[in-house]
């Protein structure tokens, strides 16, 4: 007879990122409730990187400061005084025990998992991103059922076996891996007075002087560069269409919280100016609600309505996104239903980027104007948290 563990666990709607949200309702799982714009802006979260490497098919674009897994969540926890591990094993087996054990401490398992397997989450395509973290609360092995908490807004109820193939999975970027992430935390954190200054200070520091220079506000002059080579670093139209969906995907639906993980900035800087009683960060968190206003006309710009099946796969991803935000499960169907749609209208797309140079003037202009805009803003946050 298989094993069934279920938590007593309160599913919180409205997530805005896969990873933050995922932290935001293990603390308040642990008693600690800290919003997931606070989360992001402690963990000095915002970013940028252009990235491609020989076994990507497409380009990686993101938004997030990030690096390897726990990405922005470990230095988050540190920073709130707490403490964490990261468990990880190519066994399936093994993997299945360490989310056992950590469901047996009464938490929430934070686990990674590929969104190619997870069927309410797939783009249609050949689409791998293996750092998708859901909390698993709950399985039952003998009726093969896993249930989860993603961003949206119900539980959802996948089959565990599909589950571990997701948790499983070695595809890049980021493969899964089998990693899952306990959290340990005091019963009084430190103070967010304390940790807002600097977490803003090391964030400036990182968009405006980053390690290489396909990161932080010159990264985005590195893909305004490498945008134009799509039809000759690409292996086909097929990839390049791929790789728009994905880019317009994780600017505008894809677990950012809209425009490019911005918006979710700049409500920390209007929590942050309340924390810190300082009207400063209320004034620059403005400079970034017009920086979102040109990350979403470039998401537009990438999956323009002249084209027109690359214009419905954007509608299609923007419907889907918003009805499991609001209806959680009772939206699959509809999304399912949508999503068959998607190899059809992928067909016609490539068609479409054979005039690949009509992308390139608006793209151009606005990763230009995001470049100036993004400098500007984290200037401003350099100089305020060195006042």
């Amino acid at each position: 007879m298989g094993l069934k563990i279920m938590l007593e666990f309160e599913h919180l709607p409205g997530g805005k990122n896969c990873m933050t949200s995922c932290l935001w309702k293990l603390l308040h799982h642990l008693g600690h409730d800290i919003s997931e714009e606070m989360l992001v802006g402690i963990a000095s979260g915002l970013g940028f990187i252009y990235w491609k490497m020989k076994q990507m098919p497409t380009p990686f674009v993101g938004g997030m400061n990030g690096g390897r897994f726990p990405t922005i969540l470990g230095l988050a926890v540190d920073r709130l005084g707490g403490e964490w591990k990261v468990l990880k094993s190519s066994s399936t087996k093994r993997a299945q025990q360490h989310l056992l054990e950590t469901l047996e401490m009464d938490q929430p398992a934070l686990i990674c998992a590929d969104i190619g397997f997870l069927d309410y989450l797939s783009l249609g395509g050949d689409d791998h991103f293996g750092m998708h973290t859901i909390l698993v609360y709950g399985i039952n092995e003998s009726n093969d059922e896993a249930h989860i908490s993603d961003r949206f807004a119900t539980p959802i109820t996948i089959p565990l076996s599909r589950l571990q193939i997701a948790r499983a999975s070695k595809y890049h970027p980021f493969p899964a891996e089998n990693k899952l992430m306990q959290v340990f935390m005091p019963e009084i954190l430190n103070s967010l007075q304390e940790i807002i200054p600097m977490a803003i200070r090391e964030n400036a520091d990182f968009m405006l002087n980053p390690p290489i220079s396909n990161m932080g506000a010159r990264g985005i002059l590195k893909w305004k560069d490498e945008f134009p080579k799509y039809p000759k670093i690409l292996q086909d139209n097929r990839t390049i269409v791929q790789a728009l969906i994905e880019h317009f995907v994780y600017i505008e639906v894809g677990g950012s919280g809209g425009s490019f993980f911005r918006r979710v900035y700049s409500n920390f800087l209007k929590e942050a100016s309340k924390v810190m009683k300082d009207s400063e960060l209320q004034k620059i968190s403005l400079l970034y609600d017009d920086i979102c206003d040109v990350w979403s006309r470039l998401a537009v710009q990438l999956t323009p309505n002249e084209l027109s099946s690359l214009g419905r796969l954007r509608e299609i991803y923007v419907q889907n996104n918003h009805d499991m935000e609001q209806k959680g499960v009772k939206a699959l169907d509809q999304v399912k239903e949508r999503l068959a749609d998607v190899p059809s209208l992928i067909s016609h797309a490539c068609n479409e980027v054979e005039n690949f140079n009509q992308l390139l003037a608006g793209v151009d202009v606005l990763l230009d104007e995001l470049y100036q805009k993004e400098t500007s803003a984290m200037e401003a946050l350099a100089a305020w948290s060195s006042s």
